[in-house]
C-alpha cells in the first residue's frame, strides 16, 4: 500500500529566529585603563577600567598601595544603576554583590555615572579606603567620574 497524498502534513520545525536590534547590538569591547593617584594618600593608586557598551556603561575600580601584595584581592561590590525618567536627578540603582567596605562608593560612584551619561551603569569596586577621611573617598569619586566621563567624551558618546 502506497502512501496516499491525502494524508495530513506533518508540522514542521519552527525556523531559525531573526535577530532583531536587541540581539544584533554589537558591544564595543574595548576597555580603557587609568591610574591615578590619590592626592590626599600619594602611595595610593585609584585604577579605573572603563568599558563603554553601546546601551550602557561598565567600570571596574580597585586601589592598590606599597603595602598591598600582588596576590589577587577580593571581588569587592557590583552595582547596577540606571537613570530616572521620573526624577532625573534622583537615578535608581541596586547592588548585584554587596560587600560592607566597598558598596557605598560603588553605589555613589554608579549613581553619578548613570545620571551624567543618561545610561544605566555598571560599577564593579574593590577599592579599599580603610583609616581614611572622608576628603579623600570623595577625592577618589570625583578623580574616578572624571576619568570615565573623559574616556566616554573621547569615544564620541
Amino acid at each position: 500500500m502506497s502512501a496516499s497524498s491525502d494524508a495530513p502534513s506533518l508540522p514542521q520545525p519552527p525556523s531559525e529566529p531573526t535577530a532583531t536590534a536587541a540581539t544584533s547590538a554589537s558591544p564595543t569591547l574595548h576597555p580603557q585603563q587609568l591610574s591615578v593617584p590619590l592626592p590626599l594618600s600619594p602611595h595610593t593608586t585609584l585604577h579605573v577600567q572603563i568599558t563603554p557598551l553601546q546601551t550602557s556603561t561598565m567600570v571596574f575600580l580597585t586601589t592598590t598601595d606599597p603595602s598591598s601584595t600582588s596576590s589577587l584581592s577580593a571581588l569587592g561590590s557590583f552595582v547596577y544603576s540606571m537613570p530616572n525618567r521620573l526624577q532625573p536627578s534622583e537615578p535608581l540603582s541596586t547592588p548585584l554583590y554587596a560587600v560592607p567596605g566597598s558598596i557605598d562608593f560603588a553605589t555613589r560612584v554608579a549613581k553619578i555615572l548613570a545620571r551624567r551619561t543618561g545610561l544605566p551603569a555598571y560599577v564593579g569596586c574593590s577599592a579599599v579606603f580603610g583609616g581614611s577621611v572622608i576628603e579623600e573617598e570623595m577625592a577618589a569619586v570625583r578623580l574616578a567620574v572624571e576619568g570615565v566621563m573623559g574616556v566616554l567624551g573621547e569615544g564620541k558618546r
